[in-house]
């Protein structure tokens, strides 16, 4: 076979390959869900289908003042954009982020809040938000639980807290 031949197949498979493999790269998954957080929880009796509680999730996410983020069906649960508030002042600046997970274990249905904090560390610039430097904080525990009660309350549940 001729060397212009072979050059022209091995390069037209390599644009085939390069054409299936870079979309796979360039998927992302939604972010995993931290577990060490500080949580509020409620397990409920009697349920909606997982896809109207995730919507429900959601729905409960912006109505709290979080922007939307992702949902993840998988996994079950919702994680919203960041809530930025940004300060003139070193460390003065904080970031929050809602998530929602829902779980059926032999109670019934675990549904879990947690709002994650963060404050803006960055020195120099800290009214840019391309510029802060984030370093996580304890858990907004209080926030979480308004979090956790919009999305009871749009749903018409009472559970056991935990």
């Amino acid at each position: 076979m001729p060397q212009g031949k072979l050059s022209l197949h091995a390069s037209h498979l390599i644009l085939l390959l390069a054409l299936f493999v870079a979309p796979l790269l360039s998927c992302s998954s939604p972010p995993h869900v931290d577990e060490d957080g500080t949580w509020s929880e409620v397990v409920v009796q009697n349920a909606p289908p997982q896809r109207d509680l995730l919507s429900a999730a959601e729905q409960a996410v912006m109505r709290t003042g979080f922007p939307p983020g992702e949902r993840d069906e998988a996994r079950g649960n919702v994680i919203s954009g960041w809530d930025i508030n940004l300060q003139p002042f070193r460390n003065q600046g904080r970031r929050w982020r809602g998530i929602i997970k829902i779980e059926v274990v032999e109670e019934g249905t675990r549904l879990a809040a947690r709002v994650q904090t963060q404050k803006n560390v960055e020195m120099d610039d800290t009214l840019d938000a391309g510029a802060a430097e984030w370093e996580d904080e304890p858990d907004d525990r209080g926030r979480s639980r308004v979090l956790l009660q919009q999305l009871l309350s749009q749903l018409h549940l009472t559970g056991e807290g935990r």
